[in-house]
């Protein structure tokens, strides 16, 4: 659970209760800061759990229940950390109105890389679609080996990883690079896996966006059958595998995004004004609002080849 200024985790040496719901009386408490300031974001990374705090990140480790480290995420101290994305030794970080994404070490601790996205979207989509309002970065997920970002003007952003520091030659063969990482607080020693640099060269920009922020990632799982395995009626069914067991199904991951309205940045809100008439049931639900104006979830098919 997650308070203003605190982390509440089950500290829990007692047996849980016969029914396996939670003991809410039995817990642990760290205190990160004062009151009116909260925790604005958590992310699992290896074996820690990472929190966002005004312009800190904390470093908890919860079998120890106790604060391992923390560090500025950013020099101004009246910024805060708004998103974390982890996957393998980095960590991609927002800051609160910043178009900047800067990059941290998951072992280190050291600050990488920095990627501002503005002058990437500015010079995409031009400065009149985006009117007044400066890019902000809202949104923040890895999925498919892919940074997605969202920003408050309703702009996706997909974004592959790369790890820069990747040899030919594998572990234990002649040349091969092994990384490993100290544990300060112990003897441990942490095996290194990639580091996600964003390779900003191969960036895709979708121009298909909201109308306002976007307001969250998810991505799960799909699962593709190739077309000539039988007919729609027969896609991802038990029936149509069991009738083409010589075609090998592909991978797919859905990645989803969720917003207000709906915009296509090539034509602008001109396409919310050519909107087919809506259906009684939808006048009813939200009489004052055109179709684009409403809530959209937009969703990418990436195949498992790009996965």
């Amino acid at each position: 659970m997650l308070s203003e200024c605190t982390v509440y985790a089950g500290a829990n040496p007692t047996p849980s209760p016969p029914d396996g719901q939670w003991d809410l009386t039995n817990y642990h408490l760290l205190d990160l800061g004062r009151p009116h300031h909260s925790i604005r974001c958590m992310t699992v990374v290896h074996d820690k759990v990472w929190c966002g705090f005004r312009n800190k990140i904390y470093v908890v480790q919860p079998k120890a229940m106790k604060i391992e480290k923390s560090f500025d995420a950013h020099p101004r101290k009246e910024s805060q950390v708004r998103q974390l994305a982890w996957d393998g030794d980095g960590i991609w970080v927002s800051i609160r109105l910043d178009s900047t994404l800067r990059l941290f070490h998951a072992h280190t601790h050291q600050h990488l890389q920095d990627v501002d996205i503005e002058p990437y979207v500015s010079k995409m989509l031009g400065t009149g679609k985006l009117g007044f309002s400066f890019v902000r970065i809202t949104a923040l997920m890895v999925s498919c080996n892919r940074l997605w970002v969202g920003t408050g003007n309703g702009v996706i952003i997909s974004i592959p990883l790369t790890d820069t520091n990747k040899v030919t030659a594998g572990p234990g063969k002649p040349g091969g690079v092994i990384r490993v990482y100290g544990d300060e607080n112990s003897d441990k020693v942490t095996a290194g896996t990639s580091v996600p640099f964003c390779s900003m060269a191969h960036a895709q920009l979708c121009f298909h966006g909201h109308r306002d922020a976007v307001k969250f990632f998810t991505a799960v799982p799909g699962q593709v059958i190739p077309s000539g395995a039988g007919g729609a009626a027969e896609v991802g069914s038990d029936k149509g595998v069991e009738e083409h067991p010589q075609q090998q199904q592909e991978r797919s991951v859905l990645v989803m995004s969720g917003g207000e309205g709906y915009i296509d940045f090539r034509m602008g809100d001109e396409a919310g004004e050519t909107e087919e008439p809506l259906d009684e049931h939808t006048l009813k639900l939200q009489p004052f609002l055109a179709k684009a104006e409403r809530s959209h979830l937009i969703v990418w098919q990436v195949m498992g080849s790009q996965a």
